[in-house]
């Protein structure tokens, strides 16, 4: 249920997006539905041969992370209120997703393999 979920909101995310992010709000939104994203490749890990297959998704997945923040360094930087309001937005959304995550994320310390995909995937967040 949770996937078929995922998988609808990105693909309503993408075509909302129209191919760009128009905004660092459309930004901020679009890599947290990645990051669900990324939580979901872990739920299906449950040995070293998942874990590998995870971790190619979650590299793919980091590529786009990469796409967004590209689009998203182009954009005008929001005024010092946008970026407050955008900041309490995001804050709750990643206690939410803490919250959510925390049972998958432990896969990462279980598979080298997993925490080596997934430090690249941030590391396109920049």
């Amino acid at each position: 249920m949770w996937r078929i979920l995922i998988v609808i909101a990105s693909g309503l995310l993408i075509s909302a997006c129209g191919g760009g992010i128009g905004s660092y709000e459309e930004g901020m939104e679009a890599q947290s539905e990645i990051m669900l994203e990324m939580v979901s490749v872990l739920e299906d890990v449950d040995d070293a041969s998942s874990a590998k297959k995870a971790a190619g998704k979650i590299e793919s997945l980091g590529k786009r992370l990469a796409e967004i923040s590209a689009q998203v360094a182009e954009l005008p930087r929001p005024n010092a209120k946008e970026m407050q309001d955008l900041a309490k937005k995001q804050r709750a959304e990643m206690q939410a997703f803490q919250q959510n995550a925390a049972a998958q994320m432990m896969k990462l310390a279980e598979y080298p393999v997993l925490t080596d995909a997934w430090m690249r995937a941030m590391e396109n967040m920049r």
